[in-house]
């Protein structure tokens, strides 16, 4: 299914934080595979960067010392949904694994990055809660719901797209926005955010 995120509803958040996210760039060493590191609050910025990253990221791991895998590895409590959105599609467009290393954690608009991986590792904690939306003083109470009325549209189709269950939709959308929800190895499993592949064989030679 083709489609694209919206991204004039800039002002949506599911969470608001003080800075930016820092997305760097890590080629393969050694055993490692190339990494993209996501980590603090996502902006527009963020997602700017990550394009021209992961374009080399995956021409990086097709030659040698690559081994054909790139893992995006977060560790972010969220920030502007469309722009996790628009990740998410860049990272399932290469087949982009994605982790949640021991020690981080991956919360709210996070969760649409975690959830795009073709592979999903999480070690470390997982939250979701439903989107939200800051009051500005100037949009109407009609327009606001007409905005959060798309929201939950766009994380649905977002999900589906995925390929995962509508279930997780329910979850997040009965967690209030001042919680966090977080989900156990089970419901994890469950909801589809964690998903082993196996590793692509390595290049002749090493």
């Amino acid at each position: 299914m083709n489609w694209r995120i919206p991204i004039f509803f800039s002002i949506a958040f599911a969470c608001v934080l003080p800075a930016s996210a820092r997305v760097l760039y890590r080629p393969a060493d050694g055993n490692r595979p190339t990494q993209i590191l996501i980590k603090g609050e996502l902006t527009q910025a963020d997602l700017d960067a990550f394009e021209g990253m992961a374009e080399t990221a995956r021409q990086d791991a097709a030659t040698p010392p690559g081994t054909g895998l790139v893992n995006v590895v977060l560790d972010s409590r969220g920030g502007n949904i469309w722009v996790a959105m628009s990740i998410g599609q860049i990272i399932r467009k290469h087949a982009f694994m994605t982790r949640v290393e021991v020690g981080a954690s991956c919360v709210s608009a996070c969760v649409y990055l975690l959830a795009a991986g073709e592979g999903r590792y999480v070690g470390g904690r997982v939250g979701i809660h439903r989107p939200y939306l800051p009051n500005d003083g100037v949009t109407s109470a009609r327009a606001k719901k007409a905005q959060y009325d798309g929201i939950n549209a766009q994380t649905r189709q977002y999900f589906e797209v995925m390929g995962l269950p509508a279930s997780l939709y329910e979850r997040l959308r009965r967690t209030p926005p001042d919680r966090v929800n977080w989900l156990t190895a089970h419901e994890l499993s469950t909801f589809g955010l964690t998903k082993s592949i196996p590793a692509p064989p390595r290049p002749a030679g090493t």
